[in-house]
């Protein structure tokens, strides 16, 4: 008796545990694919917001009704909420580089399926950090030239935080800033980037000690002929 109540308990145990197990699983993947659809629709609505932005915000401009009475109807394939998402995150936020946001919601949804921890991996940290530099370096570069996406191609943070560094460290360190902070962002996505470095640095130093060299010999040959020339004279 004690080993069928024994055998009888396991069982339940067992199977309580699997009912667990597949609930939690269909939870996971749940969340996972919610956040995989929803990731690929605002990549989609990114994409198509770099070239319809321009009809899409003056449409975005009228209300709603107003856009049913005139027949406005969205270029943007993914509608009005897609040309809203596309407005918020490439025009009022990051430009260009906006479309990394999308993809950082798909690589977590995927984690989330391949049932990994839900932390900030290594892709995703490296996206985040491209994300900003890449923002900050459009908008330091080109500013609101052109118009593009109403803002300009770094987005309205990129322009605005590059206006603001400039005018604390001038545009010498903002070069500075910009270059050491991707150096540093190629450090961390690759640990291989400073053999790169130090490769390139080599081959600068190896240039300009040529370039010295040249400009040396140059000199000594003027000097040459011009003692050559006096003494003749």
């Amino acid at each position: 008796m004690a080993s069928k109540n024994t055998t009888n308990t396991t069982a339940s145990k067992n199977g309580r545990q699997r009912i667990e197990r597949s609930n939690s699983d269909s939870a996971r993947w749940i969340a996972g694919l919610l956040l995989l659809f929803v990731g690929v629709f605002a990549a989609s609505s990114v994409l198509f917001s770099f070239f319809s932005w321009a009809a899409d915000q003056s449409g975005l401009q009228l209300s709603p009704e107003e856009r049913l009475t005139l027949g406005v109807e969205p270029e943007n394939l993914c509608g009005w909420a897609g040309a809203k998402l596309g407005r918020l995150l490439v025009d009022n936020s990051f430009g260009v580089f906006g479309i990394l946001i999308p993809t950082m919601i798909i690589l977590v949804g995927v984690r989330i399926i391949r049932q990994r921890p839900l932390l900030f991996n290594h892709s995703v940290l490296g996206a985040l950090l491209i994300l900003i530099l890449g923002s900050l370096t459009l908008g330091f570069a080109f500013g609101e030239k052109w118009a593009v996406f109403g803002s300009g191609w770094g987005g309205a943070f990129g322009v605005e935080v590059a206006r603001r560094l400039t005018s604390v460290i001038g545009v010498l360190g903002n070069i500075i800033l910009l270059l050491g902070a991707w150096i540093l962002t190629g450090v961390f996505i690759n640990r291989n980037f400073i053999n790169t470095v130090n490769t390139a640095g080599n081959a600068m130093v190896d240039k300009g000690g040529k370039i010295v060299d040249l400009v040396k010999q140059s000199v000594v040959n003027v000097t040459d002929h011009r003692s050559k020339s006096g003494e003749e004279k």
